[in-house]
């Protein structure tokens, strides 16, 4: 059994190369990160039966936009594994009633076109508050090294989704919820709906930073982590 596990869960098309800064400082400081591989699960239920798999143990947890979502499924169906919780520009809201529509056509154009192109076009402008060229490329790379089969499987995923706001009003356990700024995906307001509704929780919200956090704003993240980590031991 590794030691020290901590277990990160990611976003729509992101894979672990999002999370190299954060794994290199966790395995500095003594822990060991696993980022579970999200690529064929249709659904939210189906992508945390997949957590169950891997995460043997309790231990703290770290999901990014879509892998917060799961993580608070995660939390409904099986506490018991999560030691502490650390939600990354994500939210608890089920899909917009308009939203599942918008999904299945960019399933179809990405079909037709491809992940990339429909990346480029409707996802990559809302992740970064300042243009990077170096994080958008990290952010195609990520696209195509999944492909179109996880793009197809996680848009449904996202478009089935439930409402989880009674989980984080219910739980006992220490969440942190930590937010871009400027992020127009999971905005300001939602991180404080989520951080207004736990009773053990703490809200960090990062000037000048869009939703891709762990890209934009990785030395305060990596910074922001370990202190939550050394609070729960």
């Amino acid at each position: 059994m590794a030691k020290n596990p901590v277990y990160i869960l990611p976003g729509t098309m992101c894979n672990h190369r999002m999370f190299e800064a954060q794994i290199i400082a966790l395995q500095n400081a003594g822990y060991t990160p696993h980022v579970i591989p999200f690529t064929e699960q249709t659904s939210i239920a189906k992508m945390a039966e997949l957590t169950k798999t891997i995460a043997l143990k309790p231990a703290p947890f770290i999901g990014f936009s879509m892998g917060g979502i799961v993580a608070l499924a995660l939390l409904k169906s099986n506490p018991e594994l999560i030691q502490s919780l650390c939600l990354i520009s994500s939210n608890s809201l089920a899909d917009k009633l308009e939203r599942p529509a918008i999904r299945q056509k960019q399933i179809e154009q990405a079909h037709v076109t491809g992940v990339e192109s429909v990346l480029k076009h409707d996802f990559l402008p809302h992740y970064f508050h300042q243009p990077n060229i170096k994080h958008s490329e990290l952010a195609l790379k990520m696209a195509n090294e999944l492909g179109f089969n996880a793009f197809s499987a996680q848009l449904n995923a996202l478009a089935t989704r439930e409402d989880t706001l009674n989980v984080i009003k219910q739980t006992n356990k220490k969440l942190l919820f930590v937010g871009g700024e400027r992020d127009v995906l999971c905005p300001s307001t939602i991180q404080k709906t989520m951080h207004n509704a736990c009773p053990n929780s703490d809200l960090i919200l990062l000037g000048n930073c869009g939703h891709f956090v762990p890209l934009e704003r990785s030395n305060t993240l990596n910074a922001l982590l370990l202190d939550w980590l050394e609070s729960i031991k």
